[in-house]
């Protein structure tokens, strides 16, 4: 077994100290005990929503497999998956696919383990395809209705939100789970809670004798995993919603570390910009396999020895010649505290490991070296280093076409004193020209762009550990020229482009050009911002304009500053229905899908504590 140094905390809490010394006094009888079978432990979720096909999540007690029993009846489940593996390296998670399945049919499945159903039953909506309403009169595209729901920022602290009930995810379950097709779940569903387990204590619990790699080369990812399962555990309503509504999520600040900016920045030092590829790896064991992925190669990670004053960087159990290092993000050399994802602004200090920076890759030397683009502080043969990946997808559902994105792995850092400055990027010049290529060649109608990020309003306030403490800001806001260049291209699309954004605990509808329209979503659960303090003092209607663009905001919700923090609890989620065509048959009952000359998307925001709605917009294609 290989213990790093950044196993050990100097600084747990009391119950994380008696799960040591609990587990390390039973070290003995623990390694000679039998195990309890194989169960489900965490689970079903759903993802990669198709009209033929879906992918089912699940976390078992010890690595080993499940299989998903489903059928169009809830008890004859006469259909069986492919076994699904879950591996230690993925802290026992796996992921099973079921195929050849009915379009726009409800289906109800159970994972099975050992021969037996484990865990709640659950049920989905496949998407439709255009092979179910096409009419050659009427519908000569196929086109058809559906619906997604989409929100953010659901954090399960007390003193952070709502709590663990989630209301919001009652009246989702109650309300709409049998009515959406699926959800978009965009950003910070993850809030940073025991991100200083042990990962000695991760050990004994899963009964293994020695790390596997992922945790040997990043120990503070066992922090992260336990915050997923603490989520899903509690989670009562979330952990049924999931198991209804197939999702796709994005991953914001908080399922990494709070404040996470400037990952692209060669030359950063900052712990938290550090965690970047640890926190992306568990989102992926957790919630990112739901979504769809433009490129597949997995975070590069190993123990790599840096010379000081030399650029070289070298691992001799990688061969970089078959790593795609072109098509990943940059080199990080980790921090190598126990508390380095840990949301904490004490731990914003300069106790990271010396050689600790983001690396820009210059050139693969030989199989074993990559040449970096600065050489490295200190001598050490024994340093933690990872290559991120890209995480951004597209989906094509009827005439609309969704892009997800990542507004954290390839990010620049940014300068509220030069906003505007040229070349500085959110999304990375890879993600933003395969963004606007993919827009070009689309035939789509409507556009919906996914941005974990506010696309107009700032989200600014008090900073941490930075060269100016006043330089927060986590909205596009912080980037007017790439902003600026992507309104550009938009415009020149002639079609309805939507900006769908989260992270900023207020939703509001904005109307930017004719064609151009931003709809933030949220909070599901979280503590509500106060605009006056946190963005640039915004109005509640009206036209508002920070930097070089005015905007028209429809509708928000908005907080007063005289309400106390746990009195800012107003929670919303949004429902988008896409109405492309209508039912008109000859005979009552029967179906002819007849499609609208002028197909719309209509907006509905509704109050999560009481599911009530409360505002609605409707957009359709331009009159021609």
């Amino acid at each position: 077994m290989r213990l790093t140094n950044s196993c050990i905390s100097t600084k747990r809490s009391t119950a994380l100290f008696a799960v040591v010394a609990i587990g390390m006094s039973l070290m003995s009888s623990v390694a000679i005990a039998e195990r309890d079978p194989i169960r489900l432990t965490h689970g079903p979720m759903l993802g990669k929503p198709e009209a033929t096909s879906m992918s089912v999540w699940g976390r078992t007690s010890d690595p080993g497999e499940f299989e998903v029993h489903f059928g169009v009846e809830p008890d004859v489940l006469d259909q069986v998956s492919e076994p699904a593996e879950t591996l230690i390296e993925r802290d026992n998670t796996g992921v099973a696919q079921l195929k050849n399945l009915k379009s726009n049919t409800r289906y109800y499945y159970q994972i099975w383990v050992n021969g037996r159903p484990h865990g709640w039953p659950g049920s989905f909506l496949t998407l439709p395809q255009s092979e179910d309403t096409y009419n050659e009169k009427y519908n000569p595209e196929g086109l058809f209705n559906f619906r997604f729901q989409i929100g953010s920022c659901a954090n399960q602290n007390p003193l952070h939100g709502s709590g663990h009930r989630a209301i919001t995810y009652e009246h989702l379950n109650e309300d709409w789970a049998d009515k959406i097709n699926f959800h978009i779940m965009n950003g910070d569903w993850l809030y940073e809670e025991l991100r200083e387990f042990p990962p000695e204590a991760w050990r004994l619990t899963q009964g293994v004798d020695d790390y596997p790699l992922t945790v040997e080369i990043m120990p503070t990812i066992v922090g992260v995993w336990e915050n997923y399962k603490l989520y899903l555990d509690r989670g009562v309503e979330l952990a049924k919603w999931h198991r209804q509504v197939p999702s796709m999520f994005t991953f914001d600040d908080h399922e990494l570390v709070n404040d996470i900016w400037g990952s692209a920045e060669a030359g950063k030092r900052h712990r938290r910009t550090v965690f970047r590829d640890i926190g992306t790896q568990a989102w992926f064991d957790y919630l990112g396999w739901a979504n769809p992925m433009e490129f597949e190669h997995p975070i590069h990670y190993g123990k790599a020895s840096m010379k000081a004053g030399s650029d070289l960087l070298v691992d001799p159990q990688a061969d970089f010649t078959k790593v795609p290092v072109d098509e990943m993000l940059t080199l990080h050399v980790h921090w190598g505290t126990p508390e380095a994802g840990v949301n904490d602004l004490q731990y914003d200090n300069d106790e990271g490991h010396q050689n600790s920076y983001v690396y820009d890759i210059i050139e693969v030397v030989d199989a074993h070296t990559l040449k970096l683009h600065m050489p490295a502080k200190v001598d050490d043969d024994d340093i933690s280093y990872s290559i991120g990946r890209r995480s951004f997808g597209k989906l094509r559902v009827s005439n609309c076409e969704f892009f997800i994105l990542d507004t954290r792995g390839d990010r620049d850092m940014h300068d509220i004193r030069e906003r505007d400055k040229p070349g500085v990027s959110m999304l990375g010049k890879a993600q933003r020209e395969w963004l606007l290529k993919s827009m070009k060649e689309s035939d789509a109608d409507f556009f919906f762009v996914v941005s974990t990020v506010p696309f107009m309003i700032p989200h600014s306030g008090a900073g941490g550990f930075e060269f100016d403490a006043e330089n927060k800001e986590e909205a596009w806001t912080g980037f007017f020229d790439e902003r600026e260049l992507l309104i550009s291209e938009w415009e020149k699309l002639g079609k309805k482009v939507f900006v769908m954004t989260g992270d900023l605990h207020n939703s509001f509808a904005i109307k930017i050009t004719d064609d151009i329209w931003e709809f933030c979503c949220g909070p599901h659960n979280s503590v509500n911002h106060v605009p006056e303090l946190d963005e640039s003092n915004r109005p509640a209607t009206g036209k508002f304009k920070f930097g070089p663009r005015e905007c028209d905001i429809r509708w928000s919700s908005y907080i007063l500053p005289d309400l106390d923090r746990l009195e800012r609890l107003y929670p919303k989620y949004c429902v988008v229905q896409i109405n492309n065509v209508f039912n008109i048959p000859q005979k009552l009952g029967d179906e002819r899908w007849v499609a609208y000359p002028h197909p719309q998307v209509i907006f509905q925001y509704y109050d999560g504590r009481t599911g009530e709605l409360d505002y609605a917009e409707s957009i359709s294609v331009d009159r021609e």
